[in-house]
């Protein structure tokens, strides 16, 4: 395949979102078989042509560059080798997991003998929205088509070529197993189309957007269709009284700079006053890594080089190789200063002590709470998902990582023998 500009889809709103309720009518009775054949396509594909997406990509961070888009946005944007071959291996773990679409959640016999069961439907369409990260674009449409489906993406700008030609991957993919090449369309187009996209509640079940906080709350304000939010991701870690230095510096060190740009990495680090005399290693070993430091007076005076922290900065999503640490008094308080300040994503306490853990996990309020473990394994290819469309900070239908049954709704299904609520009307 030599790369030539794919076909972009029609930038019209209301034909993008009427084509997608077609397909879904469709998509919503195939089997798994033809689902999962798709999938396996899509990663045929990536895997065969990843020249051509690394070629798309590279073009794509080029111009990024030249328009001055923020060095973690650009981080975001990298498509290479690695996260080809992540991709591929997520869309055969989807491939390979159950088929949700007509299972059984729960059945019972009413006291009338009458057998009521709740079954798993698809949601309908679903139109995501984000920024950067071509990984999405995989991602989103593998796990909307396993879940009966049609998808819109519409990706940024920034990623405009490697997402076109992905567009394309799908589309043929969708066709050669028999299915309409609409249920994932990759789209472009501008923010008035993306506005009035968000209008046309008639054909649209859904809007997830993933970006950046602004791009999160914009969507929601202007949406009529129901938005499942994934916002941002100022998650923290707290190293309690009693705990293994060695190890509680690795789950701080992992959750910090593993991979720093993305909304699961930790933001924050409190420290139990009773473990205060840590500090100047713990300092020491995130300075050590190129993290720049910011920290409360009581951090401060433990470690003199540290930048003083404000309010601001426990309120703040760095997305970067910076981190704020505040000393406080203990489990409690680390308990308020999260509910307070976190955005209910990802935290974690590192501790011995299992009453401390139960508290932490019983009373922070967070879609994913940790124990001894880092807050990269809010992930879901970690916990069994295949990867994940987005990371939910909603209470609503869905929250934390969201997977193949986050993206699907339920019927009742409800079997009699002649059951009737009033007197017979027979003779």
């Amino acid at each position: 395949m030599n790369l030539q500009p794919p076909p972009e889809q029609s930038t019209d709103p209301k034909t993008i979102a009427s084509t997608a309720r077609d397909a879904f009518q469709s998509l919503a009775f195939a089997s798994a078989g033809q689902k999962n054949a798709v999938l396996l396509a899509m990663a045929d594909r990536l895997e065969r042509c990843r020249d051509e997406v690394t070629t798309a990509n590279e073009a794509d961070l080029a111009a990024a560059r030249e328009n001055g888009v923020a060095e973690n946005l650009v981080k975001r944007l990298r498509f290479g080798e690695p996260k080809i071959a992540g991709r591929v291996r997520s869309l055969r773990k989807i491939a390979a997991l159950p088929d949700p679409v007509g299972q059984t959640i729960r059945t019972e016999r009413r006291p009338n003998g009458l057998d009521v069961a709740r079954v798993r439907v698809p949601l309908g369409v679903v139109l995501n929205v984000f920024e950067a990260r071509p990984h999405v674009t995989v991602n989103a449409g593998a796990f909307c088509l396993k879940a009966g489906n049609a998808a819109i993406l519409r990706g940024g700008s920034e990623a405009r070529q490697c997402n076109a030609l992905l567009g394309q991957f799908w589309r043929d993919a969708l066709s050669e197993a028999g299915l309409p090449p609409g249920a994932v369309q990759v789209v472009g187009g501008s923010h008035e189309m993306v506005h009035e996209l968000l209008s046309l509640d008639r054909w649209i079940d859904l809007v997830i957007p993933r970006g950046g906080k602004g791009l999160v709350e914009a969507v929601a304000r202007q949406s009529r269709i129901p938005v499942i939010k994934h916002y941002e991701g100022v998650c923290h870690v707290y190293l309690d009284e009693q705990f293994d230095l060695r190890a509680a510096l690795d789950v701080a060190l992992d959750s910090k700079c593993l991979m720093p740009e993305v909304c699961n990495a930790m933001e924050t680090l409190l420290v139990s006053e009773a473990a205060a005399e840590h500090l100047p290693a713990v300092v020491e070993a995130f300075q050590r890594e190129g993290v720049a430091v910011r920290g409360c007076p009581r951090t401060r005076e433990a470690a003199p080089s540290v930048e003083p922290a404000d309010d601001d900065d426990w309120r703040t999503e760095y997305l970067d190789l910076i981190v704020s640490i505040r000393v406080v008094p203990g489990v409690e308080e680390a308990i308020d200063h999260i509910n307070r300040f976190g955005s209910h994503h990802t935290d974690v306490i590192v501790t011995g002590r299992l009453p401390a853990a139960e508290r932490f996990t019983e009373r922070v309020d967070s879609g994913v709470v940790l124990v001894n473990a880092s807050t990269m394994f809010c992930d879901g290819e970690s916990l069994g998902m295949g990867a994940e469309i987005g990371i939910s900070t909603d209470r609503l239908h869905a929250r934390g990582p969201m997977g193949l049954e986050e993206l699907t709704t339920y019927k009742f299904v409800i079997r009699g023998r002649g059951h009737i609520m009033g007197p017979s009307r027979t003779k």
